[in-house]
């Protein structure tokens, strides 16, 4: 982020709390001036993060979505309005993506449920691309001498 941000403004819209503003300004090394490019907002719903991408207006500067599907995970709200409110944000993320970069990072449920799994696939078959991180190799054992 520290880097999108010396070639000019950028977008971070938080969803699960990921964003650590300390290691951000470290990262920046501390100059305000880059600090002062970078626009960061939380959401804690699935509301709030529908009017942030709707909010967003649409330009060159890149925009970073972290753990974007994590509040719409939130089984307080209906399923039905998670969809609801899933879709006009893929819409907006269409729209965004016209004009410039957009990277969203999602993590699965933490209880995988069909509804929630469901949202990831979604999520998955509207992006461009799809990077999934490898899984971890499996810890050795430590060799027995006896």
């Amino acid at each position: 982020a520290a880097r999108l941000a010396l070639r000019g403004p950028l977008t971070i819209l938080d969803g699960g709390n990921r964003c650590n503003a300390y290691l951000l300004a470290r990262a920046a090394g501390g100059r305000p001036d880059l600090l002062r490019r970078i626009f960061l907002a939380r959401a804690f719903t699935c509301y709030q993060m529908a009017a942030l991408l709707e909010g967003t207006p649409a330009g060159p500067s890149p925009l970073i979505l972290l753990d974007f599907l994590a509040t719409f995970y939130d089984e307080a709200v209906s399923s039905f309005e998670r969809r609801r409110l899933l879709d006009g944000c893929l819409a907006q993320l269409r729209r965004l993506c016209r004009t410039a970069g957009v990277l969203v990072s999602a993590c699965p449920p933490a209880v995988p449920g069909p509804e929630a799994l469901g949202l990831l696939e979604t999520l998955r078959g509207a992006a461009g691309r799809v990077w999934l991180p490898e899984p971890a190799l499996p810890v050795p054992e430590p060799w027995r001498l006896f």
